[in-house]
């Protein structure tokens, strides 16, 4: 359940690099072992984090080199933590509220012990809701608006869109009708450990297609098993006539799974980190 301890859930094998590394070192680690993220160490102490959202903020459109740049000029630090006994809900919340995906989870004498990832909660979320009564649909949602732009763009100008409009993701056109898409995660696969030209390099080369879209009248538990079973953070959605009308984010549609519905004090807990999104407007990169 939800209420149960992240330590439940949470991720024992860390994949973690010395603070002495280069960005590109760390970038081809994550690529090879398939993680979003790297725990960045000093004599093998957590000092930092670097995430899909450093290397599109970060590092792309820098002018660094990221060959001879230390990771540690632009990682996220400090590495935010939760301690093991936290409830799941409760880290789920921290991370809604601070826009990250990861959190470090420390054990009762302060040693990292392990990671929790909103794709863990995603995942765990579709597992509990099989079977719940599901009524809200994708419609019942406030979608953001998409954020688009022509595929013949070269990838630097995508990214500073990206980057301009705080999204991690943005709609490739052809003619004014999706051809595809451009997550973080191909900005780190197909750009950054590619080492290709992003000023002269047009985005159709790298997106990803074709999209992948909902109707408006998808349930929501049907959106997340989707996600879940693809594998991707966002969800484009669509209209009555096909046409796109809007993007959801993995924790933009989570917050509204059943699985945060089913015993009081997931309710209870759920209530009260909702209450404080109302009055609260956090933003912290990385």
């Amino acid at each position: 359940m939800l209420s149960n301890k992240v330590s439940e859930i949470m991720t024992t094998n860390l994949t973690k690099a010395p603070v002495s590394s280069t960005i590109f070192e760390v970038m081809e680690m994550m690529v090879a072992e398939d993680v979003g993220r790297v725990i960045i160490t000093d004599d093998d102490i957590p000092v930092g984090i670097f995430t899909e959202k450093d290397v599109l903020k970060r590092v792309v459109n820098a002018k660094i080199e990221p060959r001879k740049t230390a990771i540690k000029n632009v990682m996220t630090a400090p590495a935010r933590a939760v301690r093991e006994e936290t409830h799941i809900v409760e880290a789920f919340g921290k991370m809604y509220r601070g826009k990250y995906r990861h959190l470090l989870v420390r054990g009762r004498r302060g040693k990292i012990v392990g990671i929790v990832s909103m794709r863990r909660i995603l995942n765990l979320a579709v597992e509990l809701g099989q079977g719940l009564n599901e009524t809200k649909t994708l419609g019942d949602i406030a979608a953001p608006a998409i954020v688009s732009i022509d595929q013949s763009a070269m990838i630097h100008e995508t990214i500073e869109l990206m980057n301009t409009k705080s999204v991690s993701a943005v709609v490739l056109t052809a003619a004014g009708k999706p051809s595809g898409i451009f997550t973080e995660r191909d900005v780190l696969k197909r750009v950054a450990t590619k080492e290709i030209n992003v000023k002269q390099t047009p985005i159709e080369q790298v997106m990803t297609a074709p999209v992948i879209t909902m109707p408006q009248s998808a349930l929501v538990g049907d959106v997340l098993v989707e996600m879940s079973r693809r594998d991707i953070r966002n969800m484009p959605v669509s209209g009555d006539g096909g046409e796109l009308t809007g993007i959801v984010s993995m924790p933009e549609i989570l917050q509204y799974a059943q699985a945060f519905n089913v015993d009081e004090q997931v309710r209870r807990t759920w209530k009260e980190v909702a209450e404080y999104l109302d009055t609260e407007d956090q933003y912290t990169p990385g």
